[in-house]
């Protein structure tokens, strides 16, 4: 028989996120804050050479997620940061967990951001 491969049990709410090394945040006008991503793979070298495309994506961020990103800058937990949120955001903010989760995990799927494997495991 076929052995199953023992996968790691994570938590999630212990883990913590760092944007990628060629992901940035850029604070634009007062209300627009942007995640940039600069397009660093050889089709998009290729693109931006030979098609005139643009160097950087800029992605336009709501208030909630500039919030997360500025968070994740200063190295919090998941869990730290959802409540980080429901304190600056109270109601509007509602829920903050699932909320959070699913636009950790969109940053995740474009490889945004990593996950550091030293601070994950639980300290207690």
């Amino acid at each position: 028989m076929l052995r199953k491969r023992q996968s790691k049990k994570r938590n999630l709410l212990t883990m913590v996120p760092h944007l990628e090394g060629r992901v940035t945040l850029e604070q634009g006008s007062a209300e627009a804050t942007f995640l940039v991503i600069q397009r660093t793979n050889f089709v998009e070298r290729m693109t931006i050479r030979y098609f005139k495309q643009p160097s950087v994506r800029k992605i336009k961020l709501d208030k909630f997620g500039a919030f997360a990103i500025n968070q994740i800058e200063y190295k919090c937990n998941v869990n730290q940061i959802s409540e980080a949120m429901s304190e600056h955001f109270g109601e509007e903010a509602e829920p903050s967990l699932p909320r959070l989760v699913k636009f950790l995990e969109i940053l995740e799927v474009h490889e945004w951001i990593v996950w550091d494997e030293e601070e994950e495991e639980d300290k207690s």
